[in-house]
């Protein structure tokens, strides 16, 4: 067999189990069918092949992130991106232009603002209000996603159409914020924010799509192949199809089902219905898009107090878990309950922990559906995992239950969650280096659009090397640099039950590669996110090349 790609004189870092090095990959359709040297390699071209020649560049494995919102991603690219305010009065001005160019009565939408950037909004501040966006914003309804996506500030017109007044009842796993006298502020945490949201108008499914494949493409020049994407509802999953039907897929999408969004509470109840009609369990699909499993929330962020927590906050409130229930010993059966049922329909169960009290939670939901009905293949995992006590780790090991880090939130959201939980907890947040010591599988990830998906600024920070004071690693849970690229290729396979297909460059699995302009297991650490992607290919085809300034035709 002749190859139709080979890549030859760089440094292919395989991402095998022994971290084999070698120069050159060959690549027969859609699968990789020979790593080795020049030499041997040579004898696999023929005069179709096409020849990639090196000159010294690395190869690694397609990046997988193991948790990307790819749909919100997308969609965040159309809303007023607001990531580098750092003050009411450029607030106002940024949603002021944003509402020039929109047509009378369409509602305006923003991203990622942070409280801690916004001084008004601080701790020092008189914190987020309406009245802030209503100077500006005026009869248009007007929604500011919180980077964290665990909130929403909405403007007084908003809240008009919700119908939301100071005798709205907080809704299950979520909080209307309400100032001295008793009025909302127009801050809605958790489920609470549905009750606007619900109310923003339909986007046409074509410009749905569209956003999808922009997002697709953007992480193709990052060197991403692979994501799972952690909240999937059923119409998402539609378009997922819809854009698998035709062939405009460039990055392979493991999906998370959840039946609730944009509110994160979910019903044991709400589940079996769900589950009962589906008929899906972890593995439907294809290479390309495939059904992982479920994603289920114990808890909310540390930044706006609604991670759980054994210890408390400096205002003494201890967070609590989204589920639905009258109290904690409520809402804790509801969690125990909502992941035996999701294991029990055989769907791996993704579960949001932030606050070290939630984790140890969802570990108990966790072990007892483990003992009542075994399924040792499962790979249950805890999503972010950012505060763990320090005797659940043993027990994470012991029990197989995997962890998927954020490592980009070291440097995103250190000001907002040190702020709330304080800088020696936050030192030590997001452990990958302590459970990978322990033996517990760990993933990492962006969790786009909370943080730009920029996997190698998330190697640097694990590495040490973060571009922020406040995303410092201690050196006792700084990571090498194999394990740092695993986490980013290999690992993620793992958690998608799909490290024979994918995840390194062996004879073989997918030829899903990405090139890169220096080697980062040689490159300076500081230096680490200015390496630079110039090829990358998925299943054997070029979906970004840096010399090439428009992307390559799709089928």
């Amino acid at each position: 067999m002749k190859a139709d790609l080979v890549l030859r004189g760089g440094r292919v870092l395989t991402v095998d189990e022994n971290f084999t090095v070698a120069s050159a990959v060959a690549v027969a359709g859609q699968r990789i069918i020979a790593v080795g040297d020049d030499e041997s390699t040579s004898a696999l071209i023929g005069p179709e092949s096409t020849v990639v020649e090196l000159d010294g560049r690395a190869v690694l494995p397609g990046i997988n992130d193991a948790h990307l919102h790819l749909a919100m991603f997308g969609q965040s690219m159309s809303s007023v991106d607001l990531t580098g305010i750092e003050s009411a009065a450029a607030l106002r001005g940024a949603l002021r232009d944003a509402s020039t160019t929109l047509p009378d009565g369409r509602w305006l939408v923003g991203e990622g603002w942070r409280e801690a950037n916004i001084a008004e909004f601080g701790a020092s501040g008189p914190g987020p209000h309406r009245a802030v966006l209503d100077e500006v914003t005026g009869s248009r309804p007007t929604v500011l996603h919180h980077a964290s996506r665990h909130s929403v500030l909405v403007n007084s017109a908003a809240l008009r159409v919700a119908g939301i007044d100071r005798d709205t009842p907080d809704p299950a796993g979520g909080a209307i914020v309400r100032d001295p006298d008793g009025e909302p502020t127009g801050m809605l945490l958790e489920s609470a924010g549905i009750l606007v949201t619900r109310h923003l108008p339909a986007q046409p499914r074509r410009q749905r799509l569209d956003a999808i494949a922009t997002a697709m493409r953007t992480l193709n020049s990052l060197g991403i192949t692979s994501v799972t994407d952690p909240i999937v509802w059923p119409e998402l999953l539609r378009d997922y199809t819809a854009l698998h039907q035709a062939s405009r897929m460039t990055v392979r999408v493991n999906a998370l089902l959840h039946w609730e969004w944009p509110s994160p509470s979910t019903s044991v109840r709400r589940l079996e219905s769900a589950l009962a009609e589906a008929g899906l369990s972890t593995g439907l699909g294809d290479d390309w898009l495939r059904v992982g499993g479920a994603k289920l929330f114990a808890d909310g962020v540390p930044s706006h107090g609604t991670a759980w927590l054994h210890q408390p906050y400096p205002d003494g409130g201890h967070g609590g878990l989204v589920t639905p229930g009258a109290d904690d010993d409520a809402r804790y059966a509801e969690l125990l309950d909502s992941i035996e049922t999701v294991h029990r329909h055989r769907l791996q169960a993704q579960i949001h922990v932030t606050g070290d009290r939630a984790a140890d939670a969802a570990i108990d939901g966790i072990v007892r559906a483990q003992r009542g009905d075994p399924w040792p293949s499962a790979r249950h995992a805890l999503i972010h995992g950012t505060l763990l006590a320090e005797e659940s780790l043993p027990r994470l090991a012991e029990h197989g239950i995997g962890v998927i880090t954020s490592s980009l939130m070291k440097s995103h959201s250190g000001a907002t969650i040190s702020a709330a939980i304080g800088t020696d907890r936050w030192a030590r947040a997001f452990p990958a280096g302590a459970l990978l010591g322990h033996g517990v599988p760990v993933a990492d990830s962006s969790d786009a659009p909370v943080c730009f998906p920029d996997w190698r600024r998330g190697l640097a920070t694990f590495l040490g090397a973060a571009p922020h004071p406040l995303a410092e690693i201690p050196p006792e849970l700084r990571l090498t640099r194999e394990q740092g690229i695993r986490l980013w290729t290999s690992a993620g396979a793992y958690f998608e039950h799909a490290e024979r297909r994918k995840g390194t460059i062996e004879p073989g699995k997918l030829a899903d590669l990405v090139v890169l302009d220096g080697d980062p297991m040689t490159a300076p650490a500081e230096r680490l996110a200015e390496l630079r992607p110039n090829l990358t290919i998925v299943g054997g085809r070029t979906v970004f090349d840096a010399d090439t300034p428009t992307p390559p035709d799709m089928p």
